[in-house]
């Protein structure tokens, strides 16, 4: 039974987004270029602020690269070219304690202003169902 709820839930949700075709991508606009060290100088300390406890969080398998965020329709949101950074991240919760590694992706852009994170999302739900919508940052 478990199994038919999260077939049915990941069905729903494939249909839910769709990636950009070939040729959205190679016209897409990335902003200015930037290193993985510049792009994860952003990345990480915008992660570190959103967690329960910014002191104590540990980041593991950190990456950033040209890319994207793919569209999800269902939530109006458009796929966004920048530098995309990935990892895991943990931090201690309400008990002092660990909670477990968490995916976080997001993407990081420079129109010229310097660089900023304009997409990102925290993965979220139970270890049988893991689900993020991206979230826009203004």
């Amino acid at each position: 039974m478990k199994l038919a709820y999260t077939v049915v839930i990941a069905a729903a949700l494939a249909g839910c987004s769709s990636a950009p075709t070939e040729q959205e991508v190679e016209s897409a606009d990335f902003g200015v270029s930037m290193s993985e060290a510049e792009c994860l100088a952003i990345a990480t300390p915008f992660i570190r602020s959103r967690m329960g406890d910014p002191e104590s969080v540990i980041f593991d398998d950190l990456k950033c690269y040209r890319g994207l965020e793919g569209r999800v329709p269902i939530a109006r949101v458009e796929a966004t070219y920048g530098y995309r950074f990935a990892g895991n991240v943990d931090s201690k919760g309400d008990i002092g304690r660990y909670t477990g590694l968490t995916p976080f992706s997001g993407i990081v852009r420079n129109d010229g202003d310097g660089p900023r994170v304009v997409r990102y999302c925290i993965t979220s739900g139970t270890t049988d169902y893991r689900f993020c919508i991206p979230s826009k940052v203004d």
